[in-house]
């Protein structure tokens, strides 16, 4: 009888070889992350010396006097087996409005197979930034190199295995709207007598989230998402900086290498800074370091924590939400006009830290009573790599639509952005409009709530979220 089974044992025995490097070879296939190909890279854009910063008042002079930091722009490339391709692109700017994306969509398109409406844009938020003003062919210049991260991206296309990782980084952001005894809002910036202030009127998002990317076994890259201003350095500060996000990436290419990747996607920070009211403003670039370098940590905690992802999928959508504008009322207008003709005679306020003076809501309010009737859009994106997902909202929205985005999207890994594909001022929530008084004067339920700072009616941060958890429910 053992002969009669040799045979069928030996087919046995070569069945379960076979059966186990399909194993192996089905879990190898897994491990590789083959389904998507990503392609990383960074570029210095390397702006002229002379050209005008943004994101802080500065009187009549906003020329830069030099470089402290290299200004990068980061580029991620996504590619499925069907041929279908993203790019997302980070840029060390202040903010980038809606002219200066379709611009810098153009230039992409018309170099790569990558569609105009498959590309999100970004600005990492830095007040020691550029202005893209593109009436100046320097800043065209400097923004057609900032593009060739994406075809630098593109080219370097490859399998990759991408895994997600979560940290909490409390230490280093706070929110900056300021609840005082007597009920009115005060910002971090202000000088404010001890114990005047009770508390915060809200709170921080404090996730990092990181996306490490895996590239011929080995990790060349992460994708950093944290909410918080990039405001280290005032108006005090005339050199080029990518403030904290270029420290976060000096700290983490110190420990993974020079040639590693480190793209810095900021949060909904609309709200959010790094000024610790009870202590000040230390605005130096020791205390850029300082944030980056903690964060850096967090990040790589986050790291060490990954998780694989899957998926086979990378799509994109988007859509223009219509945005009803602020009624600016004659009361408004005729402050603002008794303003301005004693700026005329005196000539603008000087340069102030942080904040704008009330000669410059005066000018805004002039100019948006002339188009408040016309109804306004804004985009909102979407994207889908695998089982991830990418949010880009328009302008400086508060933290608390970023958290609610992450909570009620059907993709556990979201990852939220503002200043994403225009800058569009303020995005407040519905309840910080109530946080103080009533009245017209400026800052008084705070400086985000402002008309001039923000542009659109109570609810418009809203109708952006709604849209952001509509698509997310849709391609996914």
């Amino acid at each position: 009888m053992n002969q009669y089974f040799k045979l069928p044992k030996l087919l046995i025995t070569s069945f379960l070889a076979i059966a186990g490097l399909v194993f192996i070879s089905s879990c190898n296939n897994k491990k590789s992350g083959n389904e998507i190909m990503i392609g990383l890279a960074e570029v210095n854009y390397k702006p002229d010396v002379g050209l005008d910063l943004v994101g802080n008042y500065r009187g009549d002079d906003y020329a830069s006097r030099g470089i402290h930091d290299s200004l990068y722009a980061k580029a991620l490339v996504a590619k499925d087996k069907r041929g279908e391709k993203v790019a997302i692109l980070s840029i060390d700017i202040c903010m980038l409005p809606k002219e200066s994306i379709y611009f810098l969509r153009e230039i992409i398109t018309s170099g790569s197979d990558i569609k105009a409406e498959n590309i999100m844009i970004m600005a990492t938020h830095t007040h020691s930034g550029p202005k893209p003003d593109l009436n100046n062919p320097k800043a065209k210049e400097f923004l057609t190199r900032a593009a060739g991260a994406v075809f630098l991206a593109n080219e370097r296309l490859m399998p990759t295995i991408i895994s997600a990782g979560r940290s909490r980084e409390s230490r280093i952001s706070h929110n900056r709207r300021l609840k005082a005894k007597d009920g009115t809002t005060h910002m971090c910036w202000e000088k404010l007598e001890p114990g005047y202030i009770i508390e915060p009127w809200g709170l921080i998002d404090p996730e990092v989230i990181t996306l490490t990317f895996e590239q011929e076994g080995r990790e060349t890259g992460v994708l950093v998402n944290f909410g918080c201003h990039a405001t280290t350095l005032t108006g005090n500060n005339w050199l080029y900086s990518a403030d904290y996000p270029g420290y976060l990436a000096e700290s983490v290419k110190r420990v993974k290498g020079k040639d590693f990747v480190s793209m810095f996607c900021n949060g909904c920070c609309g709200n959010v800074t790094q000024v610790d009211y009870r202590i000040g403003f230390p605005d130096t670039f020791q205390e850029c370091q300082r944030i980056g370098y903690m964060l850096g940590v967090s990040a790589m905690e986050a790291m060490e924590n990954s998780v694989q992802l899957q998926g086979d999928i990378v799509t994109a959508s988007r859509e223009m939400v219509a945005l009803d504008r602020i009624n600016i009322s004659d009361e408004r207008i005729e402050w603002a006009k008794k303003l301005m003709k004693i700026v005329e005679k005196e000539g603008m306020p000087p340069i102030q830290a942080d904040g704008m003076p009330d000669a410059y809501y005066a000018k805004s309010w002039i100019e948006m009573r002339e188009k408040q009737d016309i109804i306004d859009s804004a985009e909102v994106m979407v994207i889908r790599i695998g089982d991830l997902a990418f949010v880009g909202l328009p302008g400086e929205i508060f933290n608390e639509f970023g958290i609610e985005i992450k909570a009620k999207s059907p993709c556990r890994n979201t990852i939220v952005t503002g200043n994403t594909n225009d800058k569009r001022s303020y995005f407040p929530t519905k309840v910080s409009f109530t946080q103080g008084p009533e009245g017209f004067t400026p800052y008084i339920t705070g400086y985000e709530t402002t008309p001039g700072s923000t542009l659109y009616e109570i609810g418009s941060g809203e109708k952006l979220a709604k849209s952001a958890i509509n698509q997310l429910k849709k391609i996914f």
